[in-house]
Order: C-alpha cells, then structure tokens, then sequence
C-alpha cells in the first residue's frame, strides 16, 4: 500500500440570491463531488458529510477494522459515550 494518501478541500461559492454550491476536489483540482443548497450552512454541511461518507468507504481502509469498531460501539456501555448531566443512575 502506498504512503501517499489523497488529500480533499471543500468549496462554496454563491450563485445568485439564493443558491449555494459546493464541491470537493482533490489538492491537484481534480472534482470528486458536487452538489448545491439554499443556505450556506446547509451547503457547508452537505460538503463535509460527502467528504466524510467518501472517507468511510475509502480503499484503504479495512473492512475488517471497520466492522469491528461498529461491533465495539454497539456494545459500549452508556456511560462512556453519554455526558454526566444526562446520565441516569
């Protein structure tokens, strides 16, 4: 496996009153995905969560490690993930 992993940047631009586009690219330019909203927060939170689920499913990540750390959340007491104010005894 080689060491140099792709790295991504986020973009947003408006065009006109109401539209907000976003894409990720690569460092290089090259367009990974795309897509577009009506505010700027929603476009920002749309951009972030394609970089992340293109993330989850890269290549290079093992399937096995992958699976494995959902069957350890599963499995995770409560209390370890809750904070103390909303923790119930």
């Amino acid at each position: 496996m080689s060491d140099n992993f792709p790295t991504f940047e986020v973009f947003l631009k408006r065009y006109g009153r109401r539209t907000w586009r976003w894409r990720v690219c690569t460092t290089e330019g090259r367009l990974v995905m795309h897509g577009s909203e009506n505010a700027r927060p929603a476009a920002k939170y749309a951009a972030e969560r394609a970089l992340f689920q293109m993330l989850l499913t890269a290549p290079y990540r093992p399937a096995s490690h992958a699976s494995a750390m959902a069957r350890s959340n599963l499995s995770t007491p409560a209390s370890r993930w809750l904070p103390r104010h909303q923790m119930r005894e």
